[in-house]
């Protein structure tokens, strides 16, 4: 059987924006990495290493949307190493008709959590979401109960919101999430090709 999960780091790309002519992208992606095994100080000291590499200060934050190529690449060569997976949805924004959905953007947040996380293979059990703080843009109060309204506490027993600065994990999931968007959005799939044999499930809704 396989381990449960019991912590997931989440991170987004794209918006949840419906002015597709005014600069919304047609695209919205979440991705959730996890540990197959113990690895929180082998991640952290191998992107202290990468950071030393490439001659970067200690306080800076790898961000896909900012970062060049060879930052991308070396930060996802990295990730190969680690022992990751992740699990990703890909709403095409384009194709939703629920009016909650599409005038509500915490219910389109919280529908997307709630199908990524009823995938249970490997189980997920009493888990702990960590989300960042900067990219759900609604009262943490407010999130917890639409989360809680679809998931039962034997699947999530706590959400909690970082600031993506300080947790490198929430960085491994933004660069996971701009890799899967960056395939999606512009049709460039050279990012993706390098992380998807880390991937365990990718949902597209």
């Amino acid at each position: 059987m396989d381990q449960p999960i019991t912590k997931l780091w989440l991170d987004e790309s794209g918006d949840r924006g419906f002015k597709f002519n005014k600069g919304s992208s047609r695209f919205f992606v979440i991705a959730a990495v996890f540990f197959v095994e113990e690895g929180l100080n082998e991640t952290e000291q191998a992107i202290t290493d990468l950071k030393t590499r490439l001659n970067l200060p200690p306080d800076y934050e790898f961000k896909f949307s900012r970062s060049s190529y060879t930052f991308r690449e070396e930060f996802l060569k990295m990730v190969l190493q680690l022992p990751v997976e992740y699990k990703a949805i890909v709403i095409d924004k384009q194709n939703l008709t629920a009016p909650a959905l599409i005038h509500q953007p915490q219910q389109l947040y919280a529908e997307a959590v709630k199908r990524l996380l009823y995938d249970n293979n490997p189980p997920i059990v009493k888990a702990t979401l960590m989300l960042d703080e900067a990219t759900a843009k609604i009262h943490h109060k407010e999130f917890n109960s639409i989360i809680r309204r679809y998931l039962s506490k034997k699947v999530v027993r706590k959400i909690k919101q970082l600031r993506s600065q300080s947790s490198i994990m929430i960085q491994v999931a933004d660069m996971l999430s701009g890799s899967i968007f960056r395939k999606y959005e512009k049709r460039d799939e050279k990012y993706y090709d390098l992380v998807r044999i880390k991937e365990n499930i990718l949902i597209e809704f």
